[in-house]
């Protein structure tokens, strides 16, 4: 990235030198827009088009004979672009002398936060920001499938995994609508189960070279046909947005203090006996310039608490949390210790089906706006942070996706015990 410098740059969009390899690399990254097929969205993408979605029929005529109409036969699905957004707090001193860090810094997180968001509202109808209902209605939703296999259910000695993978196959093939399987779209945790699943004898059943569970890449093949994985589609999510943390008082201590750190850094001395409201402003005390400008301070900044012991720590980003409690006084063997809340798994492993019934499309690149002038909420809108006063840069990223499903009866969802 020599050459661009972001002191240079107008706080409205970044150039498309920048966000040009970033959103296409969010296309290669996302499971879904890798299967389904791409199509025109409107230039301002909130105009309604229709989307053809299945083959026309051709016929035989007679020279000079009437024409058959190829487009009496094709389902219509109508696609309407929805706005995905992120603001991105980064420290000043980074977006105006290390241009080419930050660029490397979003050309990793960006791609992978749109991917993640645009497979689980195609596949779970999920808004991963909010944990509420995606953008796309539960009728495009692919996980809404009647079709449904559980990985698991049949015995090494009947083909394990290998079969169930088939046996859901043969659920779209044999449907009211023969339609054809031409990809998986999966969890990354299939890949080591299908690796690891064995014969009656003990014996390896895939070991076929066209299956890589360890290929660098998202892409693979199962059983002969292409697959894509992505996290997202379970939602059990690394490096996710936020994170949640209990630190719990052990002991019974009647004086002394306990720290907190995120991200290496550590609170002042907090009371053996502090309310969630102490506890908290000790950690927002963090978020002031003292971590990296893209985690560290950006997570304590917005974190919340609740409870008096065990405390209940939200963060706005995601960085690990530490606490010392080797300064508390009295009680038995007081302590303070620190224990991750664990993510909810939804169980489903893969979706398998016929990605021609299914449309994606992209409106505009992705834009990404700058400021140093604006204030944003880390909390979700109750505290706001100003921009200028905490010297950091804003980055609006934003971008317009569409996304229809023809006939959820084309896929069928793989599932799996939740957790496992």
């Amino acid at each position: 990235m020599a050459g661009i410098n972001l002191s240079a740059v107008a706080p409205t969009l970044l150039p498309p030198q920048i966000t040009g390899p970033i959103f296409t690399k969010a296309t290669e990254t996302s499971a879904v827009m890798n299967l389904a097929r791409r199509v025109p969205l409107a230039v301002n993408a909130q105009t309604a088009i229709p989307v053809p979605m299945d083959v026309p029929t051709a016929g035989w005529v007679s020279e000079g004979a009437a024409k058959p109409v190829s487009s009496s036969g094709v389902g219509v699905k109508i696609m309407t672009g929805k706005k995905l957004a992120l603001l991105i707090p980064v420290s000043q001193e980074v977006a105006m002398t290390n241009a080419a860090g930050l660029y490397e810094q979003l050309s990793n997180d960006l791609p992978t936060a749109l991917a993640r968001a645009f497979d689980a509202a195609a596949i779970r109808n999920v808004d991963l920001a909010s944990g509420g209902a995606g953008p796309f209605g539960t009728a495009n939703g692919l996980a809404n499938t009647p079709n449904a296999q559980v990985i698991g259910a049949t015995s090494a000695a009947n083909g394990g995994v290998y079969a169930d993978l088939w046996k859901g196959v043969q659920t779209v093939l044999n449907g009211n609508v023969p339609y054809e399987v031409t990809g998986f779209a999966a969890d990354p945790r299939l890949k080591p189960e299908a690796a690891l699943s064995v014969d009656s004898n003990g014996r390896p059943i895939f070991v076929d070279s066209s299956f890589n569970a360890n290929s660098a890449t998202n892409a693979s093949t199962l059983i002969g046909y292409p697959t894509y994985f992505n996290s997202a589609i379970s939602g059990k999510l690394y490096r996710q947005t936020g994170s949640t943390w209990t630190v719990t008082i052990n002991g019974s201590p009647t004086g002394g203090t306990f720290t907190i750190s995120v991200g290496g850094y550590t609170t002042s001395a907090i009371a053996y006996n502090a309310n969630a409201a102490t506890v908290q402003t000790a950690i927002r005390a963090l978020g002031t310039g003292v971590g990296t400008g893209y985690g560290s301070d950006i997570a304590a900044s917005g974190a919340t608490v609740s409870g008096s012991g065990p405390y209940a720590i939200t963060l706005s980003a995601p960085a690990p949390v530490y606490a010392d409690g080797s300064s508390l006084t009295g009680g038995s063997s007081p302590s303070a210790t620190v224990a991750q809340t664990t993510q909810t798994d939804s169980g489903l492993r893969a979706i398998g089906g016929d990605w021609g019934q299914a449309a994606y499309g992209v409106g505009m690149d992705i834009s990404i706006k700058v400021s140093n002038q604006a204030s944003y909420t880390p909390d979700g809108g109750t505290t706001w942070v100003s921009a200028f006063q905490n010297n950091l840069v804003l980055l609006l990223a934003e971008a317009y996706f569409g996304w229809v499903v023809n006939d959820l009866n084309a896929f069928v969802k793989y599932t799996h015990a939740a957790g496992s």
